[in-house]
C-alpha cells in the first residue's frame, strides 16, 4: 500500500494528535494509501491465498461439500470462495499492517470486521462518540471536519465501509489506560483507495507514548525521530483550544 499525502488529512491530523478533554486525552487520526502492492504487500497476499486454499480443502473434505459451498458463509466480504472477497480482505489487512508498522494483522480473522450499510451509520457512531466526550462544540467542528475530509479522499458515496473490532490480542491501541477505540476503514474500489479513521481516549494519567529513545530534539521545540517525520513535543501536542 502507498501512502498518500493530503494537506487536509495533515491539519486534521495535527488538531486530533493529543486533545486534551479534562479527565482523559482524545487521539485520533485519518492515513489514506492507494492499494498499490509494495514487497510485504505481495507476501500477504501469497500468506492469504495459501491459508484459505488449506482452509478450503480442509472444509471441503470435513464437511464433504464443495469448496464453493464450504467457504461462502461468515465473511463481510462476501463469500471467500471468490477471488474478489479475499481481495477486499486484503487491502483491509494491508492498510492496518501499513498504519501500524509495529503489528502484524496477516492472521486476523473476518469475523472482526463488520460491514456498514452506509455512511450515515458511521458518522453516526463516530459523532456521538465525539459528543459523549462532553464538549459539544469540539465534537460539531470536528466531525464536520473529519466528514469533509473522508468525502474528500475517498467519496463517501461510493465507498464500502468497515469496522474493524479486533479483540484484544488483535487491538493495536490495547494499552493499560485506553478507554475505547474504533477503526473505521472506507474502500473506495473504482479508486483503488483506502482510508483508515481511527480515535482512542485514552486515561490522563497515562503517559503519552513518545518513544523517547528514538528522538532527537530540534531547536523549535519539535521532535524528529528516524521514520523520517516530524512529531511535536509534548506541550505542542497537547491543545486545550482546538479549531479544526
Amino acid at each position: 500500500m502507498k501512502y498518500l499525502e493530503y494537506s487536509t488529512i495533515e491539519e486534521l491530523n495535527q488538531a486530533l494528535a493529543c486533545v486534551d478533554m479534562g479527565e482523559f486525552r482524545l487521539f485520533g487520526r485519518l492515513e489514506a494509501y492507494s492499494c498499490k502492492n509494495s514487497g510485504d504487500d505481495r507476501k500477504l497476499r501469497n500468506h492469504l491465498e495459501t491459508k484459505y486454499l488449506e482452509v478450503e480443502g480442509e472444509l471441503s473434505t470435513s464437511l464433504g461439500t464443495s469448496p464453493e459451498m464450504a467457504l461462502s458463509p461468515s465473511s463481510p466480504f462476501g463469500p471467500l470462495s471468490q477471488s474478489t472477497s479475499r481481495k477486499t480482505m486484503f487491502y483491509l489487512l494491508a492498510t492496518l499492517n501499513a498504519a501500524y508498522p509495529d503489528y502484524d494483522f496477516s492472521d486476523v480473522k473476518p469475523e472482526y470486521f463488520h460491514r456498514i450499510p452506509g455512511i450515515g451509520m458511521a458518522a453516526n457512531y463516530v459523532n456521538t462518540a465525539l459528543f459523549n466526550l462532553g464538549d459539544d462544540s469540539f465534537a460539531k467542528n470536528a466531525g464536520g471536519k473529519i466528514w469533509e475530509t473522508v468525502d474528500e479522499v475517498v467519496k463517501c458515496d461510493e465507498c464500502e465501509i468497515y469496522q474493524f473490532q479486533p479483540d484484544r490480542d488483535s487491538e493495536p491501541d490495547a494499552d493499560e489506560g485506553n478507554l475505547w477505540s474504533f477503526y473505521f476503514l472506507f474502500f473506495n474500489r473504482k479508486l483503488k483507495r483506502v482510508l483508515l479513521l481511527t480515535c482512542r481516549a485514552v486515561n490522563f494519567m497515562s503517559p503519552v507514548q513518545i518513544g523517547i529513545d528514538e528522538v532527537d530534539y530540534v531547536e523549535d521545540g519539535g521532535m524528529e525521530v528516524d521514520d523520517g517525520y516530524r512529531r511535536n513535543s509534548y506541550d505542542q501536542f497537547t491543545m486545550h483550544n482546538i479549531e479544526v
